[in-house]
């Protein structure tokens, strides 16, 4: 199966340092890191390539999508890393991708670093559903409609208050809206915890941990409880929605990764 994967190479290379692997969360591709954090990092001199999994972007297996299980984007992912092999790799992964990161590294991955945004927790999405449900029903009705219906059937209005801050531009949440697509059945299962995906915190590399303090998918008590299982620092950046390649702030994530990044050993 043919997977799409976007490459941005940096016009004065950095030396010695990783390249940078982006995974993409439900219902999108690659595409969510190509307006601004690719070529940010590309300007910083990083190579920079971001992974459409299977069934999403420009990647095979549409027709197929609720067949997918979380294994099966696992193995996409150790196909790029295999297609990218011949330095460090930093491998990064938002929401669903943080799921498909962690089930890599639990079977065998190998990195100089993971950074999870807005990652799924390691114990899975049923403890934040549940509080999504108490907190915020009208997004939680939306994310349940998943289960039989395509994200561009779902509220406009309610997914743009819920996974972005309130002055995103009306032209970036269309052209956002447009692109969206289903996700599999199976995966929003699986992420529920109802199978482990971790690893344990001893088998992981250095790990980066940052959220929103404004998302109402993955929480800040859900973000500082991945930092602490995996022994790792959280970074929780005021006004910061899930969607946060694509917020208004995007770059108050994107610097410290970057500053973490540069930190980790040659």
């Amino acid at each position: 199966m043919e997977l799409e994967l976007i490459t941005r190479r940096p016009a004065r290379p950095r030396p010695d340092s990783p390249r940078l692997l982006l995974v993409h969360g439900i219902c999108v591709g690659a595409w969510v890191w190509e307006e601004h954090v690719m070529p940010w990092f590309a300007d910083a001199g990083f190579e920079v390539h971001a992974l459409s999994l299977r069934g999403h972007g420009g990647s095979g297996g549409r027709e197929r999508l609720n067949d997918w299980r979380l294994a099966d984007y696992t193995d996409d992912l150790r196909r790029a890393v295999a297609q990218l092999d011949g330095g460090p790799l930093v491998v990064v992964g938002h929401s669903l991708g943080g799921a498909v990161v962690q089930d890599w590294v639990r079977s065998g991955g190998h990195a100089a670093g993971v950074a999870l945004l807005a990652s799924v927790p390691p114990w899975g999405l049923a403890y934040s559903a549940w509080q999504m449900m108490l907190s915020s029903p009208d997004l939680f009705q939306q994310l349940a409609r998943l289960s039989f219906a395509d994200a561009q059937s779902l509220d406009p209005d309610a997914m743009r208050r819920h996974l972005f801050s309130d002055d995103l531009p009306d032209a970036d949440y269309a052209r956002f809206a447009g692109r969206v697509q289903g996700e599999s059945r199976h995966v929003g299962i699986e992420l529920q915890g109802w199978r482990p995906f971790a690893p344990m915190p001893w088998q992981s590399p250095p790990m980066f941990v940052l959220g929103g303090l404004d998302d109402r998918f993955i929480r800040p008590d859900a973000v500082r409880g991945t930092a602490t299982y995996y022994g790792a620092t959280p970074h929780l950046v005021p006004r910061l929605a899930h969607a946060l390649m694509l917020d208004p702030r995007w770059e108050d994530a994107a610097r410290p990764l970057l500053d973490w990044v540069l930190r980790l050993p040659a």
